[in-house]
């Protein structure tokens, strides 16, 4: 951004988006009905991405904007107006970041995730947060989108983005409000059903249970999510009923597992799993896993239901978890 841009922005400066940004929004806006689910998926993972961000600045600088603001995640709709809004106050953007973050995703970001989507080897919704282009996932059930965010320097000022999706997004000032980022978004007509906090409920307890920051859902401040990842924990801190009542809750099988095994590992990959041997190989009738395979996650979010390319066949009865802290976009690997 200029300097005399800066000047007016008072004023909205509609800036054009990056030819790749435009390529990823016409999959996103004209491909994508299937699995809208995940852009509140991914709008969570990048308010948690964001408060842990303000968690290890404050580690060293308490001069930052709202020191004592409780970090945690708002979710909001107005069914009257066709919106849903989420709220954060993570580390906030200045006006320049918005423009770069917002305006060209990421660097490479949208050229290595168009590539990935060519290839057709895995759903883009299963891979979409992987390139920091998870934001635009949003555009699958917009009309508009606005950002309004606030950097957690002391110094800086309000800043507003706006898209439809279009050729440009706009910049301006905004009101000043308190440090973090708030993401408003115009539903579809074919979108009304994310007005609806129990929706919202269901798609927080499915992907982003084990968000370490709480998640508030309504007007009544109401918490959704457990925030605690029994599997990232230090497995000699667990008690054998923990392993026990997450069994039972995770396939409502109430005889209990036959045995468990808790695996921590940090290299060649970080990654966290939990794996059970169920009592008998039947599924239970009351299960809600109806399929083989494996719960998948990227940083405590969950990114593919049944995942079958972790275990050899012969070993599809096992349920668990894995949890990757840095999952690659070939995990067959």
């Amino acid at each position: 951004m200029t300097n005399d841009q800066k000047e007016n922005l008072h004023e909205p400066q509609f800036i054009p988006f990056k030819a790749e940004t435009r390529q990823l929004l016409d999959i996103l806006i004209h491909s994508l009905y299937t699995d809208r689910d995940v852009f509140i998926r991914e709008l969570i993972s990048n308010a948690s991405d964001a408060l842990t961000r303000i968690s290890f600045e404050m580690l060293t600088n308490r001069d930052v904007q709202d020191p004592n603001a409780e970090l945690a995640i708002w979710i909001t709709t107005n069914p009257d107006e066709k919106t849903v809004t989420i709220r954060d106050t993570g580390i906030g953007m200045t006006d320049s970041e918005m423009i770069e973050d917002l305006g060209t995703i990421a660097h490479s970001g949208a050229r290595t995730f168009l590539e990935a989507a060519q290839k057709g080897e895995r759903k883009i919704t299963e891979i979409i947060g992987q390139f920091g282009v998870g934001f635009y996932s949003a555009f699958m059930a917009a009309e508009w989108i606005k950002v309004t965010s606030r950097s957690c320097r002391p110094e800086a000022s309000t800043t507003s983005w706006f898209s439809t999706g279009g050729d440009t997004f706009s910049i301006e000032t905004a009101e000043n409000k308190e440090r973090g980022t708030e993401i408003v978004i115009k539903l579809k007509e074919d979108a009304q059903e994310y007005t609806q906090e129990y929706r919202l409920k269901q798609i927080i307890k499915k992907h982003s249970d084990y968000i370490p920051y709480p998640i508030y859902i309504g007007e009544s401040d109401e918490q959704v999510n457990r925030q605690t990842a029994l599997w990232r924990q230090t497995p000699q801190e667990i008690k054998q009923e923990q392993y026990t009542d997450f069994y039972k809750q995770f396939t409502l099988d109430y005889e209990g597992e036959l045995a468990h095994t808790h695996i921590v590992i940090d290299a060649p990959v970080q990654l966290y799993a939990l794996l059970y041997i169920p009592s008998s190989p039947n599924r239970s009738v009351l299960t809600p896993r109806k399929n083989d395979g494996l719960q998948l996650f990227a940083r405590k979010v969950l990114i593919q239901e049944y995942c079958q390319d972790l275990l050899p066949p012969a070993f599809r009865v096992i349920p668990g978890v894995v949890d990757f802290e840095d999952l690659p976009l070939n995990v067959s690997r």
